[in-house]
């Protein structure tokens, strides 16, 4: 057992102070157990003692604390993490996350090879959805709509929303001579009608779809597929 002595005036063992306090620190270490406890009389402790205030704890009781807490405090950092690239009403990736998963598929396309279809989509009647049967109703057909889409596109493909009621769909193909079909089976799940509160509705939607150049970037393919909508 090693056991040193600091003063509460930050003087080190074996120099001299103007004035030592009677309260001192000792910390105890042993190999396998590390605790702190307090010097000094009662007299010298108007607060008590620190063996009163905290229960000694080994080190091993500290790690296990600390690996119980983190899952704790990583669980809410995955959670800011995911509103912050998140819509939090559809769940779809926001604009920042969208521009990052375009980027990396026009980057992976360049190298291998392949077509980045980009298709920006207005659902142009939303607004008079919610104001005939009701905000609720708004909401149901815009998370309608983005269950038929992520359901008929292929998990490496990205749905996002970028607007009220707006919203791009980013589809990777191997030749372009795919995009033909694959457009209009967007267009004939887009079309069908979904169940509401009040009834089902058809929702009116405009798509603006571009293929990306090879010498564009995210911005501008997005910007050309909202031009063309």
């Amino acid at each position: 057992m090693r056991i040193r002595r600091v003063s509460r005036s930050g003087t080190s063992p074996g120099k001299s102070a103007t004035k030592e306090s009677n309260a001192t620190l000792r910390v105890l270490e042993q190999p396998d157990q590390a605790s702190v406890t307090a010097g000094g009389t009662s007299e010298d402790r108007p607060f008590g003692s620190l063996e009163s205030m905290f229960e000694e704890i080994s080190f091993g009781d500290f790690i296990n604390d600390q690996a119980q807490r983190r899952p704790r405090f990583m669980g809410k950092y995955d959670d800011l993490w995911q509103l912050s690239l998140a819509d939090p009403l559809t769940g779809l990736a926001n604009r920042m996350l969208l521009l990052d998963r375009l980027t990396r598929e026009l980057t992976r396309r360049r190298r291998h090879g392949g077509c980045v279809i980009v298709s920006h989509i207005d659902l142009n009647n939303l607004k008079d959805i919610s104001d005939q049967f009701g905000y609720t109703s708004g909401n149901e057909v815009l998370l309608g709509v983005t269950r038929r889409l992520t359901s008929m596109l292929r998990s490496e493909d990205t749905v996002s929303r970028v607007g009220e009621s707006e919203l791009v769909a980013v589809m990777t193909i191997e030749n372009e001579k795919f995009a033909g079909p694959l457009m209009s089976r967007v267009r004939e799940v887009l079309d069908n009608p979904i169940s509401v509160a009040g009834g089902a509705v058809r929702v009116s939607t405009t798509l603006g779809t571009v293929t990306a150049r090879n010498s564009e970037s995210a911005e501008e393919v997005l910007a050309r597929a909202g031009h063309a909508a």
